[in-house]
C-alpha cells in the first residue's frame, strides 16, 4: 500500500486581491457609519472620500479580474447560476469542493458584489440632498435626477449592508461546521491543497500597485 503524500502549500491570493479585499472591508464600514452619521464636517468628508476610494478599488478589481493572477481572473471562477446552484447542492450534501480559488457560488456572489458597489460608488458622485451633502458632479445632472439617485443610492446602501452581514455569517458558518478557515488565506494568500492540485500563476504586485495608480489617476481626473 503506497504511503500518502502530504498536502502541500499553495499560493491561491496574491497580495494584490489580499490588500483590495481587506481595504474593501475598512471603506465598507467607514462609508456605512458615516452614512448615518450628520453630514457636517468630517462626516461628509469621510463618506465622499470613502465612496471615491471604493471606486477606484472596485475598478481596479474589475481590470485585474482580466489580466490578473489565474484565481483573480473572472474566466476562471465566473460560472452560470445553474453550476452556482449545483454547487449550493453539494454543500449542503457535504460534498468538498477541491479546486483552488472561488468556487461557482463564490465566484457569483463576487460579480454581484462588484456591480452593486460599483453602482453604489457611481451614484454617489451625483448624489445631493439639496442642502449640506452633494457629491463632486451632482451639478452634472439635473436636480430631479440628483434627487432620485440620492434615494437609489441610500436604498442600496441598505442592501449592501444586508449582503456584507450575510457574507460574514457565511464565513463564520464555513468555520464552525465545515472546520474551513476562509479568513487565515486572505490573509497569508496560502492554502493547504492536495499533491496533484495545480498550482495557480500569480502576477506581481508591482503590476497590481502600478495598475492601481493608473485608475486612480484616471477615477481622480474623471471627479474632480
Amino acid at each position: 500500500m503506497s504511503e500518502k503524500k502530504p498536502n502541500k502549500t499553495v499560493k491561491v491570493w496574491d497580495a494584490g486581491i489580499r490588500l483590495f479585499h481587506w481595504a474593501l472591508a475598512i471603506l465598507f464600514c467607514l462609508s456605512a457609519y458615516s452614512a448615518f452619521q450628520d453630514k457636517f464636517g468630517i462626516y461628509a468628508d469621510i463618506h465622499l472620500n470613502a465612496g471615491i476610494a471604493t471606486l477606484m478599488l472596485v475598478i481596479w478589481r474589475i481590470v485585474w479580474g482580466v489580466v490578473g493572477s489565474d484565481t483573480a481572473r473572472f474566466s476562471q471562477f465566473v460560472k452560470s447560476p445553474t453550476a452556482g446552484f449545483a454547487h449550493l447542492k453539494k454543500m449542503v450534501a457535504g460534498l468538498p469542493y477541491k479546486a483552488i480559488g472561488h468556487n461557482p457560488l463564490g465566484g457569483l456572489s463576487v460579480v454581484l458584489m462588484l456591480v452593486l458597489l460599483l453602482a453604489q460608488a457611481s451614484m454617489g458622485l451625483f448624489a445631493s440632498d439639496g442642502m449640506i451633502f452633494s457629491g463632486p458632479l451632482s451639478r452634472e445632472v439635473t436636480g430631479s435626477l440628483s434627487s432620485d439617485l440620492t434615494s437609489w443610492h441610500a436604498l442600496l446602501g441598505r442592501i449592501l449592508i444586508g449582503i456584507v452581514a450575510f457574507h460574514v455569517l457565511v464565513v463564520l458558518v464555513y468555520g464552525v461546521f465545515k472546520r474551513a478557515n476562509l479568513i487565515w488565506p486572505m490573509i497569508s494568500g496560502n492554502i493547504s491543497a492536495e499533491p496533484s492540485a495545480s498550482v495557480p500563476i500569480m502576477k506581481p504586485g508591482w503590476l497590481a500597485l502600478l495598475l492601481f495608480f493608473a485608475v486612480g489617476a484616471a477615477v481622480c481626473l474623471s471627479v474632480f
